[in-house]
């Protein structure tokens, strides 16, 4: 769907579809609850809603672990408007009144009660559907719909578990997804009419928005789950013996290894992207603009060894190693570079690392080295964190094994001809074991390689975000946050497509005190919020313990720091956010909130979407204190928010 012109700044609110309330849905937000909430941003001058993704993820809440790239999640589905619903009427009405008042969503209960009931209404009348000709049409239309289907049948005669562990059927071909589709009429049938009726669902809803003036932007994952449709039937497009994830950084010191796989981009590109095409044309049936999650993975992706459990030893990939020829050119000798790829020991250098722990380690973790008298070296069956994780002993012994495991300068990843640096290669204790002049030698040929990349990742960016860009008419806007290349900016200005300032992490970190950037200072092309799903809210920020509110106060104009955040003070610092150069401003519906008495939180823990890194109930469960109709009767926090808008839209636009 196309975005249109845009002639104005325009503002928004970000929103997970779970989150909503309304007075028909049950326990989760629903496609439906789009148009109310609509006409809610309508009133307040807000002319994009932006959501999570909306994709079929099973019994797992996340929206980001689906288990396909392209069916929506029947949980999202209204069931009152199904034909064949009256006559479960009661059952309907009963779980929407026990679930009307619980604060968070029982995500797992509801996907399975909803599938249940719409078994029912399809058991029902399933002697029409199958002779329903818009229905089979919408099917053979849809070539991502049979192995989808056959792969939800056979997971569940599977018992859920992944198609890895699957006894028969782990390698489909067209004609065997076709010949189970014949035989097993009935269970596939169900999945797909499913799919046909979410989908009515939500392109109605499209449609609705866009006749009330408002935008709908959605979510793509550049990642999809290993156990999904997609990964078990276009196997060829994905790598296995690699997961995704991130570097170390300041919040997590090993990374982060998200366990998807990673794209083999060279098959992809020799089916010329159909699989990425198809991905967004389907989203264009809905959305008149998509958020790319994680747009760095565009440019060059963390990849892990799927042996590995942390981000600790992965590498960047692509990119361009540094060759054994280059290194020993410098003066580096082969016997070094392979000690630094995957160093032994001494015993004193091992008890250094494992203290009184180390004898018993060493018997039974490590083994002497041929014509190496003395020196030690990982067993094979403990070169691997999953390995070292599993030990018996105690959690100081496991951190122990892991710093002697991770304690290497080079990472030497199959097929390439050279090595990758490790992230922290420079902190390493094998490093100092060598001459200082080597030392010298290593740091040089890492920075000299260093600077190779980013015309390889340019190259890359372009290359595929070139082709989805004109694929469809969708609007595109990128999350490109993280470590971030000094090529992005350029790329995403060539291809028009908006970048991502949440105002907290946009920020001088070069400088000294990092100074924030003033709103004024934002690129024209970007999305500018206060939070994100992933993030902490404003009301939550205010209470972390390293955030320095007077140095924030200064970047928003305000006179006084308070210890306690009211919707007084967060009307200041939206009028600040407001006037911020960016084309887009969506903060997340809860720092609207924040702007009334009535709905500013006691816990802004409770308001938190997503803590990374974190598994639990506490994760994608957040549900709106108030139904959006009674957002549509706030007369105050409306009032408060369409005069940011209408103050907004006042700006004059020159050229962009």
């Amino acid at each position: 769907m196309r975005y249109g012109d845009i002639s104005f700044f325009q503002s928004g609110v970000a929103v997970p579809l779970f989150s909503l309330r309304s007075k028909n849905s049950i326990g989760v937000g629903e496609f439906l609850d789009l148009i109310p909430l609509a006409k809610w941003a309508r009133v307040c001058g807000l002319n994009v809603i932006q959501i999570l993704p909306v994709n079929d993820t099973g019994e797992e809440s996340s929206p980001y672990s689906a288990r396909s790239a392209f069916a929506l999640n029947p949980v999202y589905i209204n069931l009152q408007v199904i034909e064949g619903s009256a006559e479960y009427e009661a059952d309907i009405a009963g779980m929407q009144k026990r679930t009307a008042k619980n604060k968070r969503v029982a995500y797992r209960e509801i996907a399975l009660w909803k599938r249940s009931i719409l078994r029912e209404i399809f058991e029902d009348r399933y002697s029409s559907l199958e002779r329903n000709e818009t229905l089979m049409k919408w099917i053979e239309s849809n070539p991502w719909l049979k192995p989808y289907a056959v792969y939800c049948v056979l997971k569940a005669k599977n018992k859920e578990a992944s198609w890895r562990v699957w006894k028969t059927n782990q390698d489909p071909t067209p004609a065997s997804v076709e010949a189970f589709w014949k035989k097993n009429r009935k269970e596939v049938l169900f999945q797909a009419w499913m799919q046909f009726e979410a989908e009515g669902q939500f392109r109605s809803v499209a449609m609705k928005l866009s006749e009330l003036g408002i935008y709908l932007k959605g979510d793509i994952p550049i990642l999809i789950n290993e156990d999904s449709a997609d990964v078990w039937y276009d196997r060829k497009y994905f790598s296995l013996e690699e997961r995704a994830g991130a570097p170390p950084d300041m919040f997590s010191h090993a990374g982060q290894n998200w366990g998807f796989p990673t794209f083999r981009w060279d098959a992809i590109g020799k089916d010329d992207y159909r699989w990425w095409r198809h991905r967004l044309v389907q989203a264009s049936k809905f959305y008149h603009a998509y958020r790319i999650d994680h747009v760095l993975g565009f440019f060059r992706i963390w990849s892990i060894p799927e042996k590995e459990e942390t981000g600790m030893l992965g590498y960047l990939n692509p990119s361009v190693p540094i060759s054994y020829e280059t290194l020993e050119k410098a003066g580096i000798k082969r016997e070094t570079i392979e000690y630094l790829k995957s160093p032994n020991y001494s015993k004193e250098q091992l008890s250094s690392f494992l203290g009184a722990q180390a004898g018993e380690m060493i018997t039974r973790c490590f083994g002497e080295m041929k014509g190496a008298p003395g020196r030690f070296c990982l067993l094979p069956e403990f070169e691997s964190e999953k390995a070292i994780l599993a030990l018996d002993v105690p959690q100081s012994t496991i951190d122990a094994m892991l710093k002697v495991y991770w304690n290497r300068v080079f990472l030497s990843v199959p097929p390439a001809e050279g090595c990758y640096p490790t992230w922290y290669w420079y902190n390493q204790p094998v490093l100092f074991t060598l001459p200082p002049s080597e030392q010298e030698i290593i740091k040089n040929v890492i920075g000299e390689n260093a600077g190779l990349q980013e015309a390889l990742w340019e190259s890359n960016a372009l290359k595929l975000l070139g082709n989805f860009a004109a694929e469809t008419d969708m609007l595109i806007c990128a999350e490109d946050l993280g470590v971030v290349p000094r090529c992005v900016p350029s790329v995403l200005s060539k291809l028009n497509i908006f970048s991502l300032r949440v105002e907290r992490w946009a920020r001088n970190w070069d400088a000294p005190y990092s100074p924030y950037y003033e709103m004024e200072d934002y690129p024209r092309l970007s999305v500018c919020t206060t939070s994100t799903h992933d993030s902490s809210t404003l009301s939550g920020l205010w209470k972390e313990a390293d955030f320095d509110r007077a140095l924030y106060s200064r970047h928003a104009h305000l006179l006084n720091v308070p210890e306690k955040l009211e919707p007084s003070y967060v009307k200041e610092i939206f009028k600040n956010l407001f006037k911020a150069n960016s084309l887009f401003c969506i903060p997340v519906i809860q720092d609207f909130l924040a702007l009334s008495p009535q709905w500013f939180p006691e816990n802004p823990d409770e308001e938190r979407v997503n803590i990374p890194g974190t598994v639990g109930p506490h994760n994608w469960s957040y549900r709106l204190p108030c139904t959006v109709e009674e957002l549509q009767k706030a007369a105050s926090l409306n009032t408060q928010i369409l005069s940011l808008t209408e103050e907004r839209k006042k700006r004059l636009i020159w050229k962009i």
